[in-house]
């Protein structure tokens, strides 16, 4: 059954491109288009087709149950259907898919009694919330809230769970409960006053990382170690910088896609950039890491880009916003060949040896 990974993946892949393109054209790129094009369908082919498939498959490989992979696939045929204009059926595929991967993570609790899994099941159900809430609203903004926890959730679990590598003591663990806590009740009383708080949850929770993650041990480290201890400092950074885009009260309407893209593209899609080296070889089963100092290039581009993004955004300079977009795939898609090049050209040289 992993030998469905070979297929999986490349489907993964061409949503995340589709999301990708259509991206440019939102944001104001005249690229050829057609009546067929998704437009509209960027979040979904991205946090879905994309994000949702490569999460999925990621709890998958390490499980030994059959059915589980029914779950990324479920995910990754979204595909198909939204680029037939089957939205409906799309969002209704990647609802059930959401709830697969609510058993996968409860199995995964079960099979490895890990504290870090309790969290990630939290943020599967908020997964399932917030495809729930996509359907009955149509709305982006109406379900950005439960997105977010289904990542933060989901993210903080997999750092907390390689802490225990690591000395953290009780009383940090708590910390971060309290943290966690704090962002779940204040998301959903946002509208009630608590937008504060959440930006504070969101500061806790950043430098909670910053001070108990490894990041700050693998920097001082060289090759691949130090590239990520370098890109989840940076992810980190742009946690707290969602913290802050979210206490601006102003009118201007571009404030949502700062903050939209500072936590989706700058914490969340770097968070992909530092684990790739580790993840990719792992599922396609490849005893290669990846590594090139080139890769620091990418990383430094997708993080100019995005500061450039959310300054057209937070100025209300249309053409900076533009090209900060732009940049901002073309940064993430040059890191993903260039990841890709390496271990091709790895492979080469093995096998010639």
């Amino acid at each position: 059954m992993k030998n469905l990974i070979f297929i999986i993946l490349p489907l993964a892949l061409i949503s995340m491109l589709l999301g990708l393109y259509v991206g440019f054209i939102r944001i104001g790129w005249a690229f050829p288009v057609s009546s067929r094009l998704p437009i509209p369908q960027h979040g979904i082919l991205m946090i879905g087709s994309f994000l949702g498939t490569l999460i999925s498959v990621e709890r998958v490989a390490v499980l030994k149950t059959r059915w589980t992979w029914l779950v990324p696939i479920l995910m990754v045929s979204s595909l198909f259907f939204i680029i037939f204009l089957q939205n409906l059926v799309a969002f209704g595929v990647l609802l059930i898919g959401s709830l697969g991967y609510c058993f996968i993570s409860f199995q995964n609790y079960q099979t490895y009694k890990l504290r870090g899994d309790v969290l990630m099941i939290i943020g599967a159900a908020f997964q399932v919330i917030a495809f729930t809430v996509f359907i009955i609203t149509h709305s982006y903004p109406m379900s950005f809230a439960s997105w977010m926890l289904y990542l933060i959730f989901t993210i903080v679990g997999e750092r907390l769970n390689l802490t225990r590598f690591l000395p953290v003591s009780k009383k940090s663990v708590i910390e971060l409960y309290i943290w966690l806590g704090l962002i779940l009740v204040s998301s959903f009383l946002y509208h009630f006053g608590l937008a504060v708080v959440v930006s504070i949850s969101l500061w806790g929770i950043a430098q909670w990382l910053i001070r108990n993650d490894i990041a700050l041990i693998n920097i001082k480290k060289y090759g691949h170690f130090k590239f990520l201890g370098v890109a989840l400092l940076s992810a980190y950074a742009w946690l707290i910088i969602s913290g802050g885009l979210g206490l601006l009260k102003t009118d201007n309407p571009y404030i949502y896609d700062a903050l939209l893209h500072s936590f989706f593209v700058g914490f969340v899609l770097t968070m992909i950039l530092a684990h790739a080296p580790i993840i990719f070889p792992s599922l396609l089963q490849i005893r290669i890491t990846p590594f090139h100092p080139f890769m620091y290039i990418w990383l430094l581009a997708l993080h100019i880009s995005l500061f450039l993004r959310v300054y057209g955004d937070v100025f209300q300079q249309y053409e900076l916003r533009k090209l900060g977009g732009l940049l901002n795939g073309i940064s993430f898609m040059g890191f993903l060949f260039t990841i890709a090049g390496i271990i091709l050209t790895k492979k080469i040289i093995k096998s010639h040896e």
